[in-house]
């Protein structure tokens, strides 16, 4: 995976073949990763955002469950968190 530094975005040409050549680009900010450059056709948008979308989803999920295991709560903190959930919801 090749990285760029935000500051070398300005030169679109430069920056769409080297997507073109990589397939993705991460973007840093002083030396530090924050972004992933993936390079797409118009045909492909949608399939795309819905794939790296599912994907960061999936990884959320994964992430709260192994904090859950490590966090063990019980049925009444479970149930407490429950009904604070439901008493801060919106009602539309």
């Amino acid at each position: 995976m090749n990285y760029i530094a935000v500051k070398d975005l300005k030169n679109s040409k430069s920056l769409r073949e080297k997507l073109e050549k990589e397939r993705e680009l991460i973007l840093t900010k002083d030396g530090q990763p924050f972004a992933l450059m993936v390079g797409i056709t118009a045909d492909s948008l949608e399939d795309s955002l819905r794939e790296i979308r599912r994907a960061m989803f999936s990884k959320a999920i994964t992430s709260g469950r192994k904090k859950a295991m490590k966090t063990k709560i019980g049925d009444e903190e479970i149930n407490a968190l429950i009904a604070e959930s439901r008493k801060n919801r919106v009602k539309r």
